[in-house]
């Protein structure tokens, strides 16, 4: 069972289906899950500076506001097995990370309402010590399905056990919700190696079933991808109705961030599905 924090915009996203996956979640998450409800305008920040009757009075009703749609949007899950608790954040900027530090917790999870994060809920999940699931506006269907992205020949820019962590996270989120689990690995070709493709492929494939067979990992499906791996993910989440993608999320300095990119970045650009980053510190 996850100790989780959930992060929400206020005012943002579809309460219906966030409501229908925290059901769905509630065979994972631990009793309480706290949410912490990012709420920000421009009166209220106005309010702050000056401290005008009239902002004021504008602060406080969107304050209101803020609240009654929060309440409302608990109040349906007050029954199940998981209570919920309300904590409001009513700052600019969203600066969480002593605060997640401090609270026991196994899950961070951020409701992207616009098929992407936030910049600062990117702060947050970049700099998360536990796993974080990003959920999206795509619905999920009843037998969830669950894909783990793994590159076993990443290990310059992290420990060689993140693919071991990040199947792991997989299999257990897969067993409590009761869902489809498949593992995939993309290959990527140049064009200046194109006449290599046969025996990078076969490299490849070679190198998935070692670490497969390696961790007693026998009756997993797998499958290797060709292309750019954010593109291939991506197309392959959308054609096969993947609900939730299980990826490590590896931390680089902003100027490699520029030069290479990085797979998990890319996917949060624009969410194809529900998305579970591992990160390297994460048990």
């Amino acid at each position: 069972m996850y100790r989780t924090t959930l992060l929400l915009a206020a005012q943002q996203g579809d309460s219906s289906l966030l409501r229908s996956k925290l059901r769905t979640l509630s065979r994972v998450i631990a009793s309480p899950c706290h949410i912490i409800i990012h709420g920000n305008s421009p009166p209220l920040q106005r309010f702050y500076l000056f401290e005008d009757d009239v902002l004021t009075a504008a602060a406080e009703a969107y304050k209101g506001a803020v609240c009654t749609w929060a309440e409302s949007l608990i109040a349906p899950l007050s029954t199940g097995k998981v209570s919920f608790t309300l904590e409001y954040v009513w700052s600019k900027h969203l600066d969480l990370q002593q605060h997640l530090k401090e609270t026991e917790c196994d899950l961070v999870a951020v409701y992207c309402g616009g098929n992407r994060p936030s910049s600062q809920f990117r702060r947050v999940i970049e700099g998360s010590h536990c796993p974080v699931l990003l959920l999206s506006n795509h619905g999920w269907r009843s037998q969830l399905s669950l894909l783990a992205g793994i590159d076993p020949f990443h290990k310059s820019d992290r420990s060689a056990n993140m693919d071991i962590k990040v199947v792991n996270h997989a299999l257990a989120l897969n067993r409590a919700l009761k869902g489809d689990l498949s593992v995939v690995h993309s290959c990527y070709v140049p064009g200046y190696m194109v006449k290599y493709r046969t025996m990078i492929h076969s490299t490849h494939q070679r190198v998935i079933q070692e670490f497969i067979a390696n961790n007693g990992w026998h009756k997993l499906n797998w499958r290797l991808l060709q292309g750019e791996p954010s593109d291939a993910l991506a197309h392959y989440c959308r054609t096969h109705h993947i609900d939730i993608l299980i990826m490590g999320l590896v931390a680089r300095g902003v100027l490699k961030r520029q030069i290479t990119g990085s797979t998990s970045e890319q996917l949060m650009e624009a969410l194809c599905c529900d998305l579970l980053l591992v990160p390297k510190g994460a048990p």
